[in-house]
């Protein structure tokens, strides 16, 4: 590097040491890129088990120096990289490649363009990245819960839906219901009916059986009574005849007067009644 001319100021000696630095970090991005590309391809030509030990025997790196190499190989240099404009890469230092790895590799080219790296501290694109960070994921969020409410709208229809077809459902049921419950009060009704009617049939019955038993006593007890006085009126007769035998021989002009009177009697009687 040449002398410098003029006056030398704390100002000026700070901008060109963040020049230096700048170009430094440049190429020290380029160079950990070329890194990781050739860590790469050392890793995919061993064998199982031995990219450890090569990495600390060949080149001194830990795994994890060599994963951070690697990748950003695959986030800047690869033919799949985000960066395919080789000036938005050669633009970018170490440190704020490796700042910028928080940013989503699908954002990244436009969330660089719309920056101003060259007038960025590492400070103010951290914050930036942060801030873009915390926005992104606020987007996220609003849009998950976007998601959330609009599939709860969509459950909630089809829970409506379902209700509505419930509901639907139950109203048949009750109409069925009622239905059934009509046709019962029907046939209750014309069970009464016909018990009603049953119990009248039944007790005209009653009447008349006992109406007959009635009548059938009645006509026991008067043929009864018929044989009672029949009986009797044979043992008067008989009576009457043994006593008009008797009465015949000592009367005899008496005997054929009351025998006349009662042949008289028993005629004129039979005439009248029968």
């Amino acid at each position: 590097m040449g002398e410098l001319s003029g006056e030398r100021t704390p100002l000026l000696i700070a901008a060109e040491i963040n020049t230096i630095k700048n170009q430094v970090g440049k190429v020290l991005l380029y160079s950990a890129i070329e890194i990781g590309r050739r860590l790469a391809e050392a890793k995919s030509l061993l064998p199982y088990g031995e990219w450890g030990r090569w990495l600390e025997e060949s080149v001194s790196y830990s795994k994890r120096t060599a994963t951070n190499l690697i990748r950003l190989f695959e986030e800047y240099g690869s033919q799949t990289s985000a960066l395919p404009d080789r000036q938005a890469l050669a633009d970018l230092t170490y440190t704020q490649g490796i700042i910028l790895l928080g940013v989503p590799e699908e954002e990244r080219a436009q969330f660089i363009a719309e920056l101003d790296l060259e007038n960025l501290s590492t400070r103010e694109l951290q914050k930036a990245v942060q801030e873009r960070n915390q926005a992104a994921a606020e987007r996220d969020r609003a849009v998950g819960e976007k998601t959330e409410l609009q599939q709860a709208l969509v459950d909630q229809g089809e829970e409506l839906t379902r209700l509505s077809g419930e509901r639907d459902n139950l109203l048949d049921k009750v109409e069925e219901l009622n239905q059934v419950k009509e046709k019962s009060e029907a046939r209750v009704e014309k069970l009464s009916l016909d018990l009603k009617s049953l119990k009248q049939e039944t007790s005209a019955q009653a009447i008349n059986r006992m109406s007959s038993r009635l009548d059938e006593a009645y006509h026991k007890t008067k043929a009864n009574k018929v044989a009672f006085l029949y009986e009797s009126m044979d043992r008067t007769f008989r009576e009457l005849l043994w006593e008009m035998k008797e009465f015949a021989k000592q009367e005899p002009e008496s005997y054929k007067i009351y025998k006349d009177k009662i042949v008289n009697f028993l005629t004129e009687s039979l005439k009248k009644e029968m």
